[in-house]
């Protein structure tokens, strides 16, 4: 009887082994399977817009400066202490108005001898002329005084321009940009005195690769800005240079603007917008859609088919209206384009719309 006790006594503590090693292989299974299992992401909540090509004229941009319409350098054509000078730099000044004049003390003396000669010249000119005439005189003789009398009168003349050169005036209407000389200082040919700068016309002057040269037609209508100002002008394409510059490979282009108040100064910054009239098929975007790293790079989002958020690299071009921006390269027409809460996404993201 206690055999049978023992018997059962082990059957039953094996049994609650059996039972214990299952239930904890059981709650070991169900464990992993939890650990497996992923928490579900959570949609990031978007609005897109299908992107779409849109008929638009080609525009080009370019930044440039002002050019003055025309700039004479000037000097004294003669040497000479500077006796006087009646302009300043940054004055207005007209044609043919007098700036400097050097000492022509010199050049006056000359002037006078040169007369004294021609007279003397002439004098003996007219009575050997007479007896030439009557053959009374050699051809020769007459001949030396011939030469005798031109010679005097060049002299003259020379001497006359001379002095006439003492006097600097202004080749054009315009301002004086520059002042190199004063009084008291030795003037010599060849030594710029004043520079004197037309502006009431200017150029806009803008240097346009060789892609977009051909675009560049004469009198073709552009928009100048100027940023310094706050103002916009109008003029139309005066310049096509026909000769690449030999380092930057670009054609210098002018535009030709009105400046009759003369507030359009050489040297100032401009913004020069051109519409070439050609009809194009622009991708154009919203402002709010494009966003900009810290790197300055631009990119926006668009939707893939399984609601994906996709960062795309973009080109921005011209503002299209108040709210919108062309797009020049990096996207194509059908793409999702994510145009609300893309501040909260990355590559990646799961979206809902």
């Amino acid at each position: 009887m206690q055999t049978t006790a023992k018997n059962t006594t082990f059957r039953n503590r094996l049994f609650q082994l059996s039972l214990a090693i299952v239930t904890t292989v059981t709650f070991a299974a169900c464990g992993s399977k939890k650990a497996e299992k992923s928490p579900k992401e959570v949609p990031v909540p978007v609005e897109v817009k299908m992107i779409s090509n849109a008929a638009e004229t080609k525009k080009l941009s370019y930044s440039g400066t002002i050019d003055p319409d025309n700039t004479a350098q000037i000097g004294f054509a003669v040497p000479g202490v500077v006796s006087n000078i009646t302009v300043q730099e940054g004055q207005h000044v007209n044609k043919g108005q007098l700036l400097a004049t050097i000492d022509a003390t010199e050049y006056t003396n000359s002037v006078a001898i040169a007369n004294a000669a021609l007279e003397q010249a002439q004098d003996m000119f007219n009575r050997l002329e007479g007896l030439y005439k009557k053959g009374s005189l050699p051809e020769k003789d007459f001949i030396d005084i011939k030469t005798k009398l031109a010679q005097a009168k060049a002299s003259k003349n020379i001497n006359s321009k001379r002095v006439s050169d003492s006097r600097l005036y202004a080749p054009i209407s315009g301002i004086v940009s520059s002042k190199s000389v004063e009084r008291g200082s030795t003037a010599a040919p060849g030594i710029v005195a004043f520079t004197i700068i037309k502006t009431d016309q200017v150029y806009a002057r803008i240097s346009v690769p060789e892609s977009e040269v051909g675009e560049m037609k004469k009198s073709l209508k552009v928009t100048v800005e100027v940023p310094t100002l706050n103002k916009s002008f109008n003029g139309v394409i005066s310049i096509v240079n026909p000769q690449a510059d030999a380092v930057s490979k670009t054609y210098i282009v002018k535009i030709r603007l009105d400046n009759p108040s003369g507030i359009l100064l050489p040297g100032m910054i401009t913004n020069v917008n051109i519409n070439t009239g050609e009809k194009i098929n622009a991708v154009i975007v919203p402002t709010s859609a494009i966003v900009r790293d810290a790197d300055g790079i631009t990119y926006v989002f668009i939707a893939s088919e399984n609601k994906k958020a996709i960062r795309k690299r973009v080109t921005t071009g011209n503002l299209s209206g108040s709210n919108e921006v062309t797009i020049t390269d990096g996207l194509t027409a059908g793409n999702n384009l994510i145009v609300a809460g893309q501040s909260n996404l990355k590559e990646g993201t799961a979206v809902s719309f």
